[in-house]
């Protein structure tokens, strides 16, 4: 059984103006798992990524990292924070610092890291990341796609655990969007635990290991991708789509083109390779 890296028990929070924006939100993140939380705006997912790392504490419930509760005081969070890493929606609200090398070296510097640790995090934070030709230029001359590339280099030097993303591929265009998609798979692949929130389904879909649906502030769906897409009631009430592969997947099965018997296609690849294995047996028919 995986472990339980993160986990979120029965927490309720409200903004000052009264806005309820949790209610009694349970969700566990496995080690090393890729988690894609789903939902409309106003859900509850950006709410819920700051109390994973501490910036939020709940009216009522709590944040468990490792099993333990997390507590609120400064130590304690500062060593949250080095094992729970946000990269937020927008760059600007992440980047403060004169220069991009400043900017990804600011978090390790103040671990207290010998230098040439900080040195060695920063530059392979910028190879991952495809930053470092930009090592000296101003934060504020970078464009939008590279600023999101320097927030990201600037959490992963810090060798966070979980990486959380919220909304990561918002405004990329398609090439940057994948690259920074074989970025997380890069990072899976090392280990680290990564949480995102996204509104494109077809990136959910293919990408995760689990989804979590939001819906007003709680989580009204939490399985493997095709177990929650195949539940149409939920995604009227989510205000989601079918992810492409699944609608294809789905019509050519009402045709008759594929059978119902044949596993939900992941990639596709899978849905090619099982149109061209269809064909291959009526074409051996004849």
């Amino acid at each position: 059984m995986s472990e339980v890296i993160l986990e979120a028990v029965d927490i309720e929070f409200s903004y000052p103006d009264g806005t309820n924006a949790l209610r009694r939100v349970n969700l566990q993140v496995k080690k090393g798992e890729k988690l894609a939380i789903l939902g409309s705006n106003g859900a509850g997912k950006s709410t819920l990524f700051l109390h994973f790392n501490g910036i939020y504490r709940p009216n009522s419930g709590s944040i468990k990292y490792r099993g333990q509760d997390v507590s609120y005081d400064k130590k304690a969070l500062i060593e949250l924070r080095k094992k729970v890493g946000i990269v937020f929606q927008d760059p600007d609200s992440q980047l403060f610092s004169a220069s991009v090398w400043q900017d990804i070296s600011f978090g390790p510097l103040n671990l207290e890291l010998a230098e040439e640790v900080v040195m060695d995090r920063v530059q392979q934070a910028m190879l991952d990341t495809e930053t470092t030709d930009l090592k000296d230029k101003p934060t504020h001359l970078l464009s939008y796609g590279q600023k999101k590339r320097v927030s990201i280099a600037g959490v992963l030097a810090m060798e966070p655990e979980v990486i959380i993303f919220d909304e990561p591929t918002a405004w990329l265009d398609p090439r940057h969007a994948r690259e920074f998609m074989e970025l997380l798979e890069k990072l899976s692949q090392k280990g680290k635990t990564i949480i995102i929130s996204t509104h494109d389904v077809d990136l959910a879909y293919v990408w995760s290991d689990r989804i979590a649906v939001m819906h007003s502030g709680e989580i009204i769906a939490n399985g493997e991708p095709g177990e929650v897409f195949l539940q149409p009631e939920l995604i009227k009430r989510a205000d989601l789509v079918l992810p492409w592969l699944l609608e294809m997947h789905g019509v050519l099965v009402q045709k008759g083109w594929l059978s119902p018997a044949i596993p939900l296609p992941k990639t596709r690849e899978d849905l090619f390779s099982s149109i061209a294995a269809r064909s291959e047996r009526k074409l051996s028919a004849l």
